[in-house]
């Protein structure tokens, strides 16, 4: 009789230890190992784990992408006829007037992607120093993929560069200066001895620094556009001319605003190359006459040549809404300068 009762003692407390320890199995003792999950259950926001690159059998090592420059347009896609939507305005018959005195040009609200206005605005022309511009994105796109590239690195002056002729620096081989310091003066000044430096300085020569400018025109979509050097001006005993659209040179300062550093300088009415190698300075004088007297233009390149007439390519931000000007073929560059700062007053008028 007593075995019979310790018997029953014994399965009563054997079942109270169950009752206690089933509903807690997976989480009461802290060292026993839950089940794997199901090989087709996913989790919902699993944790990222920098130092997971064998997930599977065919995964490449995860690798953080090379830290951006102030800036950079590669969200931004390649130029085609339907870049920019159809929305032209006609012009004020004294506008009219003013727009007689450009061989080509256009008016576009980059910040919509919308076609305002434009003169021919597909027609190729002689672009004379508006090459400057292409110079410039190939350079920045250079820094942004090749680490060895900085700003501040310091390039040292090469005779090639300092014999170009045109408006220069007056650059000379017994001096070096920060990257930045000569795209400063090729973009502010215009000078053409930097922006042969510059083509040096990314491709080794500028030869081969022409071919990456012609390739990179066309992976743009850039179809209209024909380079024969980095600065503008007419080339070899042939005097050939750069060449491009005023579309597609409005596309190209679209994707120099995406870089800050670009429009600092270009936005800069006035600085300084320094110091020299005879202890001064050399003026740094904006091209860009609308720089500080139109409200909001920030950029971006003029140009000069007896083929291409006066050329501009104006940019402006106003309100965080951004509109780019291309006028080409000029006869004076006062006339090149009223007609651009017209045309910007003009596209902010048409909200």
């Amino acid at each position: 009789m007593r075995l019979w009762i310790r018997i029953v003692v014994i399965a009563a407390h054997v079942a109270l230890i169950l009752l206690i320890v089933g509903p807690c199995r997976h989480t009461c003792w802290p060292w026993k190992k839950s089940s794997p999950a199901p090989a087709d259950r996913k989790t919902e926001n699993p944790a990222p784990d920098s130092r997971d690159t064998t997930a599977g059998k065919d995964a490449t090592p995860t690798t953080k992408p090379p830290p951006e420059i102030s800036g950079s347009s590669r969200s931004i896609p390649p130029y085609s006829a339907t870049f920019f939507t159809e929305a032209r305005i006609d012009p004020s018959p004294a506008l009219r007037k003013q727009i007689d005195i450009c061989r080509t040009g256009v008016l576009v609200d980059w910040s919509r992607r919308r076609l305002l206005w434009g003169k021919k605005e597909t027609k190729a022309v002689p672009i004379a120093s508006l090459t400057k511009m292409m110079t410039a994105l190939l350079l920045m796109e250079a820094i942004r993929d090749d680490p060895a590239l900085r700003l501040d690195k310091k390039i040292q002056v090469t005779r090639e560069a300092a014999a170009v002729g045109g408006r220069q620096v007056w650059l000379d081989p017994r001096e070096s200066f920060p990257l930045q310091d000569i795209l400063r003066a090729m973009m502010i000044h215009s000078a053409n001895d930097a922006a042969f430096l510059i083509s040096q300085t990314v491709a080794g020569s500028e030869t081969e620094f022409v071919k990456r400018m012609n390739r990179r025109a066309k992976t743009l979509g850039l179809h209209s556009f024909v380079f024969h050097n980095a600065h503008g001006l007419p080339e070899g005993p042939t005097r050939e001319e750069n060449m491009g659209s005023a579309i597609e040179l409005a596309y190209l300062a679209g994707r120099l605003l995406a870089y800050d550093d670009v429009t600092r300088w270009t936005s800069t009415r006035l600085s300084y190359l320094e110091p020299r190698i005879d202890g001064k300075k050399t003026q740094l004088l904006n091209t860009n006459k609308l720089v500080g007297r139109v409200p909001g233009v920030n950029g971006m390149k003029t140009g000069y040549t007896s083929k291409s007439g006066y050329c501009l390519t104006a940019t402006c931000n106003r309100d965080n809404r951004k509109i780019i000007v291309v006028v080409t073929g000029c006869a004076r560059g006062t006339e090149r300068d009223k007609l651009a700062a017209a045309l910007i007053e003009w596209g902010y008028a048409h909200p």
